[in-house]
């Protein structure tokens, strides 16, 4: 936890705010908003500041929909909600974040039109149950820095039917789902680039396989290998990512 923590402040510590363009009557005029979102969703609805390293806004219905304590909320701020994720999912979950925020802070042009949409478990008056959390970027500061960030909180639909973690990129202008950014780039093998670069050209697992020699059942395998490591749901996200990374050369 205090190395995924500092990994975290790092990357927060890589902004570069001036607190006297921090204009904070912003967040006043967005939380008359929020409360009424959070009323008519029936979400948990909070706000992050970046420069500030807390929570500037928490609804008032996490107690209701969630039986989170409001006064622990204000009190103990992100290692409330840290504290009630389950104990196998917050790793992951950490370090999914992470990589999430390093990855829009090099590509602060998408920052304004993705969300990171994460699920996971939370206790929820003592028993667990799967949620739903939408992350983006609520506001920026004058300098371009991502200075607010937004989270709306709800109940999966899935409950019970999978365990763990997982977190998508979307993209809510295009209805894209984004390959998950990583920390590292993953190791392709030479054969699994070359079958990735045959995919990108349009090719379908019966050319490949006659162009390389190989049996279909061993392209897929492949196929299915590439999309494991580079977290995609599809073959055209793993080629598209694997080209933005430079791994296709």
């Amino acid at each position: 936890m205090e190395t995924l923590q500092r990994e975290f402040e790092e990357l927060l510590d890589s902004q570069r705010f001036e607190p006297r363009e921090l204009d904070y009557s912003v967040l006043e005029r967005h939380i008359p908003q929020l409360t009424l979102l959070s009323q008519v969703a029936n979400s948990g609805i909070t706000v992050f500041d970046m420069y500030a390293r807390r929570h500037v806004f928490a609804s008032y219905n996490f107690s209701e929909l969630f039986h989170y304590n409001l006064e622990g909320i204000a009190s103990e701020d992100s290692a409330y909600f840290t504290g009630r994720i389950h104990p196998d999912d917050w790793r992951v979950l950490h370090r999914n974040g992470i990589a999430c925020l390093r990855y829009l802070l090099e590509n602060k042009d998408l920052a304004p039109d993705v969300k990171l949409i994460d699920e996971y478990r939370v206790d929820a008056g003592g028993r667990y149950v799967r949620v739903i959390e939408q992350f983006q970027v609520l506001e920026f500061d004058r300098s371009g820095n991502i200075w607010l960030s937004l989270s709306m909180l709800d109940v999966s639909p899935n409950q019970g039917t999978e365990d763990g973690v997982r977190s998508q990129l979307f993209h809510y202008r295009t209805g894209e789902v984004c390959p998950f950014p990583m920390t590292e780039n993953p190791h392709l093998s030479g054969r699994e680039r070359e079958i990735l670069r045959l995919i990108g050209r349009g090719k379908l697992s019966k050319e490949i396989a006659d162009q390389l020699a190989i049996s279909v059942h061993t392209v897929n395998t492949h196929r299915q290998r590439i999309l494991e490591k580079l977290n995609a749901d599809n073959s055209m996200e793993a080629v598209r990512y694997a080209s933005a990374r430079g791994l296709l050369g």
